[in-house]
């Protein structure tokens, strides 16, 4: 009873007939009139739409009407140079409620028993074989215009599917489908693939499939459907649905992709969708394609411009070079299929398999929701939607799943990872490990990077403790068994964080246990061994991230890192020493490590002017490149009982310290009660440019009672000496085989030029362009900030007895 109700069957005085199938009914969103006025045609186009009316008319796709409803219709010349008539239905189909897909997605042909023969048919001009409902014929109107309107516009609508609707695909689907329901029941031990107008039929023997033939040519003809004698397949090869098939072996067809119109997003968007509805046939590896993914980046303008890049164009080779050699494999319906998985660079590879034979392959996508997807979690992730597909496939889940991870570390995924939970909910499959001895797989590009061999998640015993800190001001810092500080370009915390990580890391080549403030930096360097790292349009996180993945895996000792919160008052040492790498970039000791880098200050000056500890202070001067190899000289307090000015003069070389051109004479001046020096630079070596140095010092260090110099002209001239008695001052030479005054110049001379260098070549001060600019930034270090041995203030505190502190830091 259901069979001859479902083919709708009448007998009649031992006459059968066949009632013709019902039209499937369109259901509507409105009820409201939907009228496009036909624009113009060329009299050449209008001319190929009158022949191609009459053809359709007379074979009954069309009728006359009179109908409230009207859609544009044009003509396009094919290939052939024959015409073809469009209806353009974007109107209607706004208010037809759409049916859905019922096949959303490819048959594959993997499935086909192997060595089970074929035959393969495609239904003629489906669409037009099949009737609309009478009552939507209406909504399906169009008009051939008239030129100059000399005559009436002829109009026309549709009887059967028309070309471009909404639901013409689904009601195909639904039509087909039930004409071969019968074929289904009767030769259900029989394989049929049907997809739109393609049929396949496939059986045991030859026998058994002529008869399942015969029989579906019978019922196709009575739901009114034509098979395209042209088109019948029933010898290898075989091609369906872009696949050559035969007896056991699938092929994808010879293509060749065309880079010569590659040139927008849109081009690439639809070439990488073709190659992912191909790749489980081709078995290119996600890591494989990365060049071509990272064309999509960018502009999200479907016409914006894109370049086909050196590595690209590889890659389309690549996937060129599998078309012609891939190849997978007809099952046997027997066999189990099995799933394995391969730990390949960048994602994990899935290869369902039955037995040694490739079925098809699985991959992940290219891109990722999370930052950082740990490479256990994406095995997790690969299994579970491959699990699916061979279900969708076969029917049942596979019979085993091979993985490239231990029993023990099968048994950790189970207790700790939520992902792998997921993937393999309900499983009583086999999970295994052995994978099968064959050379199919050997060109995959494997990784070790599955589980984490240098990131611990316990505390590591007898190793270092490193506290971390960052700021917002790009300093970054770590304390522990040495201190460091950095100045970096980032104006964040947290990636001022993750520079200090990564510098411990690269700093400590040993066991390590860091403490960080910021959770983020924590989970991210817990997870980044063995991370898939999602691309950023931030070129700079993506450079810190993908440096911190780098530095965790070249380093030869494990290391633990845990979060610890800031600022809370908390006892203990932990949160003592956090406070300690908080300091390292808090305002004192940023001021005093920007104040060493413009002057090179010694340490017991930044000591002094700064709230910072001596080892803080005798850190900043150790980490500076110039002042670890030009240690500065040291100088004890004045002792000279006459309290007097030692004055010198001579000519430096230029290449050894500054570019000083003319001005290559450097007078120098030093009180020897508070070694408070003056220099400045002049042309000459004249009693004149002595004078002129002398009264430079007058307006520093005040007019002096005596001076020492040598016996150099400039100083024993007549003008000199009436100078000298104008001011009111003392003047003596030096004394025979007496050297202290001597010693004191020279070693002052020492004390400057050393100064200059380290100003010159490592510091800050850009603006100090000048010899004599260079020279005063080296006096006010010299006099303003250092402080020497046995000394508690600094040379100009010690000539004026006075503190210096009304422009603290800054320098006037």
């Amino acid at each position: 009873n259901k069979s001859r109700k479902r083919r709708n069957r009448v007998s009649f005085l031992g006459v059968t007939t066949v009632e013709p199938p019902k039209p499937i009914p369109l259901t509507w969103k409105t009820e409201k009139l939907v009228w496009v006025n036909q624009w113009p045609l060329p009299k050449q186009k209008l001319e190929a739409l009158h022949l191609l009316a009459n053809e359709q008319l007379e074979k009954g796709h069309i009728e006359p009407s009179f109908s409230p409803w009207n859609s544009p219709v044009f003509v396009i010349q094919k290939k052939s140079s024959k015409w073809r008539m469009l209806t353009d239905l974007r109107a209607v189909n706004a208010v037809i409620q759409p049916m859905g897909p019922l096949q959303p997605g490819l048959p594959s042909p993997a499935m086909i028993p192997k060595d089970w023969p074929l035959i393969i048919i495609d239904l003629k001009d489906c669409f037009f074989t099949i009737p609309l409902a009478e009552q939507d014929c209406e909504k399906f109107a169009f008009t051939i215009p008239a030129i100059n309107n000399k005559e009436p516009a002829t109009r026309f609508q549709w009887k059967v599917l028309p070309q471009g609707m909404l639901n013409s695909p689904t009601i195909c689907q639904t039509f087909v489908g039930r004409a071969l329901q019968p074929v289904r029941d009767k030769f259900s031990d029989c394989y049929i693939i049907h997809y739109f107008d393609d049929i396949l039929c496939a059986a045991e023997t030859k026998d058994k499939l002529i008869d399942c033939y015969t029989f579906l040519q019978a019922e196709v003809a009575n739901a009114g459907l034509a098979i395209a004698s042209d088109k019948i397949q029933t010898s290898t090869p075989f091609h369906y649905l872009g696949m050559q098939i035969e007896n056991r072996k699938i092929k994808p067809q010879k293509i060749e992709i065309r880079k010569d119109t590659l040139k927008t997003l849109n081009d690439f968007q639809k070439l990488l969708g073709d190659i992912n509805w191909i790749r489980p046939t081709l078995g290119i590896p996600t890591y494989a394609m990365s060049n071509l993914f990272s064309i999509l980046r960018g502009d999200s303008d479907l016409n914006s411009k894109r370049m086909l890049t050196p590595e690209a164009t590889k890659e389309i080779k690549l996937v060129e070079e599998k078309i012609q050699s891939a190849q997978i494999n007809r099952i046997d319906p027997l066999a189990p299929l099995q799933l394995l998985i391969f730990a390949t660079a960048h994602s994990p590879t899935g290869i369902i398999i039955q037995n040694t034979d490739l079925v098809e392959w699985s991959f992940l996508p290219h891109s990722t929701v999370k930052t950082f997807t740990l490479y256990l979690d994406q095995i997790a992730t690969l299994i579970g939607p491959t699990r699916l597909r061979i279900i969708k496939l076969c029917g049942n889940d596979p019979d085993k799943i091979v993985v490239p991870l231990t029993k023990e570390q099968v048994r950790q995924a189970f207790i700790n990872s939520g992902a792998w939970q997921i993937g393999l909910a309900n499983f009583v499959g086999i999970i295994d490990n052995h994978y099968p001895k064959t050379k199919i797989f050997q060109f995959l590009k494997l990784t070790t990077w599955i589980l984490p061999k240098i990131t611990r998640r316990e505390p590591l015993e007898n190793a270092l403790t490193v506290f971390t800190d960052g700021s917002s001001n790009g300093k970054v810092a770590y304390t522990g068994p040495k201190e460091r500080v950095i100045k970096t370009p980032y104006q964040s915390a947290q990636r001022a964080e993750l520079v200090a990580v990564i510098t411990v890391l690269q700093d400590f080549d040993q066991p390590i246990n860091i403490i960080s403030d910021s959770a983020y930096v924590v989970q991210a360097t817990r997870d980044v061994e063995t991370a898939l790292i999602k691309y950023s349009m931030d070129d700079q996180l993506n450079q810190l991230f993908n440096l911190l993945q780098q530095t965790v895996r070249k380093r030869n000792f494990p290391f633990y890192i845990t979060h610890i919160r800031a600022h809370t008052n908390l006892p203990g040492p932990l949160t003592k020493a956090n406070e300690q790498a908080d300091l390292l970039v808090s305002s004192a000791f940023i001021k005093a490590q920007e104040l060493h880098a413009l002057t090179h200050v010694n340490a017991a000056g930044l000591k002094n002017k700064f709230d910072v500890t001596w080892k803080q202070a005798k850190d900043i001067v150790q980490h500076c490149t110039q002042c670890q190899v030009l240690d500065l000289p040291t100088q004890e307090a004045g002792v000279n009982p006459e309290v007097c000015v030692l004055m010198h003069y001579g000519k430096w070389m230029s290449h050894m310290y500054l570019h000083l051109g003319r001005l290559s004479y450097v007078h120098v001046t030093v009180d020897t009660y508070s070694h408070f020096m003056c220099a400045t630079c002049q042309t000459g070596e004249s009693t004149s440019h002595v004078k002129k140095h002398l009264l430079s010092c007058f307006a520093v260090m005040g007019v002096p009672e005596k001076i020492k110099t040598d016996n150099g002209p400039g100083y024993c001239s007549k003008a000199f000496q009436k100078f000298l008695s104008q001011w009111k001052i003392s003047h003596t030479t030096g004394i025979p085989y007496n050297s202290q005054g001597q010693a004191i110049v020279e070693r002052t001379n020492r004390t400057l030029k050393t100064q200059l260098v380290k100003q010159k070549e490592g510091g800050d001060s850009k603006e100090c362009t000048t010899p004599q600019m260079q020279l005063n930034l080296a006096l006010y270090t010299l006099n303003f900030l250092n402080i020497y041995r046995n000394q508690t203030t600094t040379s100009a505190e010690h000539l004026t007895g006075k503190k210096n502190s009304p422009h603290e830091g800054k320098l006037i």
